[in-house]
């Protein structure tokens, strides 16, 4: 389930840094494969700092950091993974059994069933995908109406016309949850607490109230951003300052 995935084929490496970053590669999976994850996590940071990136890459970072009991890390580059490959079975069951080791239980304000629901039928396409769908039904909604119109068939206009009724559906539906994915998608933007525990602020700064603190690989929603510091937001309804350092934003 953790065993380091080969990733020479997914880095798009330039021709300049090819041979740099197959080496860094090779360092981070032998160093991985001897049990040295620190070494490998090093390695596997540079590469990201020097601009590559693909799932794999996350899920061997976040592998390693989950054998190093880096926890946070660990789910944090788990859910970057995910965000690129959402539908991998191994980055789904790593980044599940990661959870279920955090110290953190937040109760979900929200009716857990809708939410789970909701959640599962937006993240079931992608944006794109939501957006052919909609095209798609649109333009056999306007076959069916020229069928409709065109045909001398008594069977095939009343196929054509019950057809293009379901097809209407369909293309407000597809429409409809494809809006919903594409505001999600741009409006809800979360994070991951990567520090050990960390305290929860009633502002952005370290005399403020502590409200209440959070321990690593805590999932939290992103309300608000600057330079130092974050504001978040609890599946329970709880808000409060975070330092930006104390988190990682995917």
């Amino acid at each position: 389930m953790f065993k380091v995935r080969n990733i020479f084929t997914i880095l798009f490496l330039t021709a300049t840094s090819f041979a740099f970053g197959n080496d860094l590669l090779l360092k981070a999976e032998k160093a991985y494969e001897k049990r040295e994850y620190k070494k490998a996590i090093e390695t596997y940071e540079i590469l990201i700092k020097d601009g590559y990136t693909s799932d794999k890459l996350y899920y061997n970072l976040g592998n390693a950091y989950y054998r190093n009991n880096q926890l946070g890390k660990a789910i944090y580059n788990y859910e970057r993974a995910k965000k690129l490959n959402p539908h991998d079975e191994d980055i789904k069951n790593n980044l599940g059994l990661a959870y279920t080791k955090t110290i953190d239980k937040i109760e979900v304000k929200e009716n857990f069933f809708i939410s789970a629901v909701k959640t599962n039928v937006l993240s079931s396409f992608t944006t794109t995908s939501w957006a052919w769908l909609t095209i798609g039904a649109a333009f056999l909604f306007f076959l069916m109406m020229y069928l409709f119109i065109a045909g001398s068939s008594v069977f095939l206009k009343r196929i054509s016309f019950f057809s293009s009724l379901v097809l209407v559906i369909a293309f407000l539906i597809t429409y409809f949850l494809g809006n919903s994915a594409k505001k999600a998608k741009e409006e809800n933007s979360f994070a991951i607490i990567t520090a050990p525990e960390t305290k929860v602020h009633s502002e952005p700064t370290t005399t403020a109230t502590s409200k209440f603190g959070l321990h690593e690989g805590t999932r939290v929603r992103i309300v608000e951003l600057n330079a130092d510091w974050v504001l978040i937001k609890l599946e329970n309804g709880n808000e409060g300052w975070l330092r930006l350092n104390d988190v990682g934003v995917f």
